[in-house]
């Protein structure tokens, strides 16, 4: 074989492996950004599953779609302001108060609610709607604690008592129904939510108290939506109720 043929294959040769050089640093080239790009896109997966983490863990419970503050927990006093009671507990059962407002939150006071006039965006009535009737307090003024002269001036107000009725103060947790003056109980009520209340004492009908959810009370701002009331009877002298509170939107 001639000297030039000789040189003419070894340049092919060395071509042709130049050639397959290029092609193997191409191929791991590829290679390495398929594995840069994998290593981006499960990065960004892990990403976001964490955010999605995060939000779970800090978002509210959800309740049909609406954003839920919780439960607070009533328990009801049947034997000693059963006829509030029952009323309460019948417009419960009615869903009377489902998609009613806690209309009026006074800071350190009181969260009230139960006017059906606060179901609709107009707040200007709010606080005047009731269920169509009134009836009267359940109130011993004796066992609250009232002189004599404070009840006497209190009956010449127009406040009737039972003096056979065990009442309750109006203390911090206490479940009342709001009037607008002697014996005009009708839906509203209210819960005391920082400080006992005293001076409301033998004036507003205590018929429940607060035996779990303070927190979710403390939490209620004006506008929040009562979703619903739900009572169950625990036994023949004992009634729960359960208020499930929705967040303002």
């Amino acid at each position: 074989m001639g000297r030039k043929k000789m040189l003419k294959l070894q340049r092919k040769s060395e071509k042709e492996q130049k050639t397959v050089t290029t092609k193997i640093k191409k191929k791991k080239m590829l290679i390495g950004i398929i594995f840069l790009a994998a290593l981006l896109f499960a990065g960004y997966q892990i990403s976001i599953a964490l955010k999605n983490s995060n939000n779970k863990q800090e978002n509210p419970i959800v309740s049909n779609t609406e954003v839920s503050k919780g439960d607070i927990k009533l328990e009801l006093y049947t034997n000693d302001a059963p006829k509030t009671v029952e009323n309460f507990v019948k417009l419960a059962n009615d869903n009377f108060y489902d998609g009613t407002k806690f209309h009026r939150v006074i800071s350190d006071f009181m969260i009230q609610g139960g006017d059906p006039l606060s179901k609709d965006d107009d707040p200007s009535n709010d606080g005047t709607g009731g269920p169509g009737y009134k009836f009267e307090d359940e109130m011993n003024p004796v066992s609250l604690g009232l002189n004599e002269k404070t009840i006497k001036e209190y009956e010449e107000q127009g406040y009737k008592y039972d003096y056979n009725l065990n009442s309750y103060k109006v203390n911090v947790g206490s479940l009342a129904m709001a009037n607008s003056g002697p014996n005009t109980n009708g839906s509203q009520f209210f819960i005391v939510t920082n400080k006992d209340q005293h001076h409301l004492n033998g004036k507003h009908t205590v018929f429940g108290m607060v035996t779990k959810g303070m927190d979710v009370v403390r939490s209620v701002e004006q506008g929040d939506v009562i979703e619903k009331i739900s009572c169950e009877k625990e036994s023949s002298d004992r009634m729960n109720c359960y208020i499930t509170v929705l967040l303002d939107h």
